[in-house]
């Protein structure tokens, strides 16, 4: 049978091991990881929002880094094609949202993000309203147009129906496009002071 602890029984306990110190290159990897975790987040939420994924991961991969880095760079750490990694620098420097910078050192462009966010997503809310909301709005004006040039009378029950029906639709869509318009417009004419106070006000609100 086992032996029976009792009160005099010696029951060794396993000595605890000392706390290793977390050295450089251990840090370094795990600063990489947090990296690389953000690049791929960034990549797959972005794609859920029309944006190519390989864009999305050259500008997270840029606005973490937070210096300097040119194509190689890009192509050897996110796998991609030279040309992709060219175009897609490209679409992010018309956004204007990376800067490009020419070294005369080796003869290379090297891109930077923007790292200020609220001046990122500024930036980013104005491309898609000049993009997407300005031109949907001018597309629903001219819908609107043609529907009131549907004769009304003389035309059968139906057409007169469905020509109301159409004109009621493309309005409701053009007030809330109007108002998503005019929200952006306001975010926009904020400074950055203005765009934190009203943030902070959102959040004191909560």
């Amino acid at each position: 049978m086992p032996e029976v602890p009792t009160a005099h029984t010696f029951i060794p306990v396993p000595a605890s091991r000392p706390e290793v110190p977390v050295g450089n290159d251990h840090a370094a990897e795990r600063l990489a990881d947090a990296h690389q975790q953000f690049v791929e987040h960034w990549g797959r939420m972005a794609s859920l929002w029309g944006v190519p994924r390989s864009m999305a991961e050259v500008h997270a991969l840029l606005f973490v880094e937070g210096r300097s880095v040119n194509a190689d760079e890009l192509v050897l750490r996110l796998g991609i094609s030279r040309g992709n990694a060219s175009m897609t620098l490209r679409t992010l420097v018309d956004w204007g949202i990376v800067q490009r910078t020419h070294n005369k050192a080796d003869r290379k462009d090297y891109y930077q993000a923007e790292q200020d966010v609220l001046t990122l997503f500024s930036t980013v809310i104005r491309v898609r309203k000049q993009r997407e909301i300005d031109p949907l709005l001018a597309l629903v004006g001219e819908c609107r147009k043609a529907a009131a040039m549907v004769p009304r009378s003389g035309a059968d029950h139906e057409t007169t129906t469905r020509a109301g029906e159409l004109d009621r639709k493309l309005n409701d869509i053009e007030s809330f496009v109007s108002s998503a318009n005019a929200l952006a417009t306001q975010f926009l004419s904020c400074e950055g002071g203005g765009i934190a106070a009203l943030f902070g006000a959102l959040e004191h609100r909560r």
